[in-house]
């Protein structure tokens, strides 16, 4: 599948995604990329999605890390040194532009306490962080998950428009139609809907 204008994908600890546009973003610090980056995007705070993170903010001193600010203790935990190139994402408030792409952040607990993914509706795009996949869902059996909202997720993410999905991990995908919905593992004849 050919991935979105001007958007690579580095797999690493988790899929990690750069847009080379006129502000050069990474989404999630999976894998150690070695360039210039102005802009990182954290769909959560696991330590495969944060695994390169410090150096890859050593190399670029001016680099700001958005995240929503529900992960600050998991990075913590993590061993992720927050300091003031640390900025909240807000739902419906944060807008966040390359260039070509303007995301607007989307809250889905429930992989995390602070899960987003981020969405470009103008250009179809969706990085959907580890809440759903090609085959499947993110885990929610873990301390910081919430279970109870993978269905609500799940569905709010798959309602959007997109010609792409850009998960955390395994291959982008498209949706053609609501049977191709991936569905919570635990609940496999219930399928989101559209």
């Amino acid at each position: 599948m050919d991935m979105p204008e001007k958007i690579k994908l580095f797999v690493g600890e988790c899929n990690t995604y750069f847009i080379d546009d006129n502000v050069k973003v990474l989404i999630d610090a999976g894998f150690d990329y070695p360039g210039k980056v102005d802009m990182i995007l954290l769909t959560h705070g696991h330590p495969d999605h944060v695994k390169f993170l410090k150096p890859i903010m050593d190399r670029n001193p001016k680099c700001a890390v958005f995240m929503n600010i529900k992960e600050v203790e998991l990075l913590i935990r993590n061993k992720v040194v927050i300091d003031d190139r640390f900025k909240a994402l807000y739902e419906g408030k944060t807008k966040l532009n390359s260039g070509k792409y303007n995301f607007e952040v989307i809250d889905v607990p429930a992989h995390t306490k602070g899960s987003v993914a981020f969405y470009d509706e103008a250009n179809k795009v969706l990085f959907s962080g580890d809440t759903i996949f090609k085959d499947g869902v993110g885990r929610t059996d873990l301390p910081e998950s919430i279970p109870d909202f993978i269905d609500t997720a799940v569905t709010l993410l798959m309602g959007l428009e997109s010609d792409i999905v850009l998960p955390g991990h395994g291959e982008p995908f498209v949706v053609e139609a609501p049977s191709e919905a991936p569905v919570a593992e635990d609940k496999p004849k219930k399928k989101a809907k559209k």
